[in-house]
C-alpha cells in the first residue's frame, strides 16, 4: 500500500513543481461523433486504396484489416487537450526523474547514424494513442513510431474533397497542427525527415515485407511524397567495407545512405528474438559509414508504455510499476479486473493481459519489472445508424524536421464484446473488428 501513496505522492509532487496542464475533463456532445461516409464516396476510396497502395479490404478480399465506412470527426478543442498531452509526454520521456533502463543487446545506437532530432534527444515520428470514454480522452499508450501516417493523411484528404456538403465541412481540417497546415506542409515534413535536405533517394525496411497488414503504408510512402523510396526486406541487406547494401532487381549492389526503419521495436524483441535469434546481417548497434537512419527503435524504448506511471496529467489512467504493486494485488489492496497488464514494450497485442489474475501473476514472477499495471478504461459507446455499438480510439501521429512539424490524426472503430454472463469487454485492435461498420476510420477535425 505504500508504493501506491508513495507513486500518487510523486504525482502530486510533479504537478505542484510544473504547474498545472490545460485538460477538457469531459467529452462534449460536438467533441467526438461518428457519420456514416456516403457509399459512392466510400467506394471511391476503397478503390483507390486497392489500385494505388495494393491494401486489401476485409476478409472478403483477402485482408487482415479494413477501412471504416464511418468517419470520426473531433472538435478543435478537444485537438487542444490532446497536444497539451502529447507536449507532456515529449518533457517526461528526456526527465531525469524516470528510472533509467538498461538497452538490451543490440540496440544502443551509434550517434553519427541518427537523424540531428535523435542526437538532441528528441524523437522524429511519434503516435500516441487515446480512448474516447464519457470522462474525457484517456491515454493507452505513446509510441516513438508512426505505423499509417501516409494512408491516414490521404484518407483524411480524400474525405473533405468528397464531402462538401458535410455540415460545417468549410470548417474542417485535416492536421491536429491547425487548419493552416496543409497536405504541402506534410509532404514537406515528411520529404525532409526522410529523404534529407536534398531528397536523396530512402530506402524503407521492415520484417517481411510482402507479409506486413501495413505494407499498403509502404507503396502510400512510395508513390505520394515526392521522394524515390525503395522497399527492402531487412533480411536483404548485407554490410561491405562498413557500409549498408542490398541487392537490386538487375542483381547490382546499391548502397544505403537513408534508411526509414518500420521495424517495430516488439517485433523484434518478440518475433525475431532479435539479435541472438535473428538471421538479420544489419545490426542497430553497428557503425555504418555515411548512413541517416530514421526512426531508430532506441526511441521506442524510451517513448513507450514505461512512462505510464510517470506521466502527470489528467489524461492518463492511474498507472503503476507492476513489481512495486504485485503485493497489493495479491493482498486484495488492488483488484485484478481493475487493471489491465502490458509489457512496456509490447505492441499490438504483444504480452498484452486484458484479464490479470494471480495465476498469471505466478507466471510473470521473474519479468514483473518489464510491465505496468493501467486502470481499464470505459469507453464510450457510440451506436450508429446501422444499429450497431462502436468505441472509438484515436491517434495522433507526429512528424518533426528540425523546427518544422505535423501531426496527423486517425481512429480505429471497435466493438463492444459481451461474454454468456453480459459482462462487457472493448475490442479495438484491427484485427478484431475485420468487419463492415469498422475499422481504420478517417479523421476530420472541426472548429467550434
Amino acid at each position: 500500500m505504500s508504493v501506491i501513496i508513495e507513486q500518487d505522492q510523486r504525482v502530486k509532487e510533479a504537478q505542484r513543481t510544473r504547474g498545472t496542464v490545460y485538460a477538457r475533463g469531459t467529452i462534449g456532445q460536438d467533441d467526438v461523433f461518428l457519420q456514416r461516409i456516403p457509399d459512392a464516396v466510400y467506394q471511391e476510396i476503397v478503390d483507390t486504396f486497392s489500385e494505388q497502395y495494393h491494401f486489401c479490404n476485409g476478409l472478403e478480399n483477402g485482408g487482415r484489416m479494413r477501412i471504416a465506412n464511418y468517419f470520426v470527426g473531433i472538435s478543435a478543442g478537444l485537438v487542444h487537450s490532446f497536444n497539451q498531452f502529447i507536449a507532456t509526454i515529449e518533457q517526461e520521456a528526456t526527465d531525469d526523474r524516470l528510472p533509467a533502463f538498461q538497452v538490451p543487446n543490440g540496440f544502443a545506437p551509434q550517434k553519427e547514424n541518427l537523424l540531428p532530432t535523435e542526437q538532441g534527444g528528441g524523437f522524429s515520428m511519434g503516435s500516441f494513442d487515446m480512448a474516447v470514454t464519457d470522462d474525457g480522452l484517456r491515454n493507452i499508450e505513446p509510441q516513438a513510431v508512426a505505423t499509417y501516417p501516409v494512408s491516414a493523411a490521404l484518407l483524411n484528404r480524400m474525405l473533405l474533397q468528397h464531402l462538401p456538403d458535410v455540415e460545417q465541412a468549410d470548417k474542417a481540417f485535416l492536421f491536429a497542427d491547425g487548419p493552416q497546415k496543409d497536405w504541402d506542409d506534410f509532404q514537406q515534413v515528411y520529404q525532409k525527415m526522410l529523404g534529407g535536405e536534398q531528397g536523396e533517394r530512402v530506402v524503407l525496411t521492415d520484417r517481411k515485407v510482402q507479409e506486413q497488414k501495413t505494407n499498403f503504408e509502404f507503396y502510400a510512402t512510395q508513390k505520394e511524397l515526392g521522394l524515390s523510396v525503395d522497399i527492402v526486406d531487412v533480411e536483404d541487406f548485407f554490410e561491405q567495407d562498413r557500409e549498408l547494401y542490398y541487392t537490386n532487381s538487375a542483381g547490382q549492389p546499391v548502397r544505403v545512405t537513408r534508411l526509414y526503419n518500420r521495424i517495430i521495436l516488439a517485433d523484434a524483441l518478440f518475433l525475431e528474438n532479435y539479435p541472438e535469434g535473428s538471421s538479420w546481417q544489419y545490426c542497430f548497434d553497428k557503425r555504418y559509414e555515411g548512413l541517416q537512419l530514421v526512426n531508430h527503435p532506441i526511441k521506442q524504448f524510451e517513448v513507450s508504455k514505461r512512462l505510464a506511471p510517470y506521466i502527470e496529467h489528467p489524461l492518463n489512467p492511474t498507472s503503476y510499476e507492476l513489481a512495486e504493486v504485485a503485493s497489493a494485488f495479491r493482498q486484495g489492496i488492488l483488484a485484478y479486473d481493475d487493471y489491465v497488464w502490458k509489457h512496456k514494450w509490447g505492441a499490438a497485442g504483444h504480452r498484452l493481459f486484458l484479464s490479470p489474475s494471480e495465476e498469471v501473476l505466478d507466471d510473470l514472477a521473474d519479468v514483473l519489472d518489464e510491465y505496468i499495471a493501467q486502470k481499464k478504461v470505459d469507453y464510450t459507446t457510440f451506436i450508429t445508424d446501422d444499429g450497431q455499438e462502436k468505441i472509438v480510439e484515436l491517434r495522433f501521429m507526429t512528424a518533426r524536421h528540425n523546427e518544422q512539424t505535423i501531426t496527423v490524426p486517425m481512429a480505429r472503430i471497435g466493438h463492444v464484446h459481451r461474454d454468456q454472463a453480459g459482462r462487457k469487454s472493448y475490442k479495438i485492435h484491427f484485427g478484431d473488428n475485420n468487419m463492415a461498420g469498422y475499422g481504420f476510420s478517417p479523421v476530420l477535425i472541426f472548429n467550434e
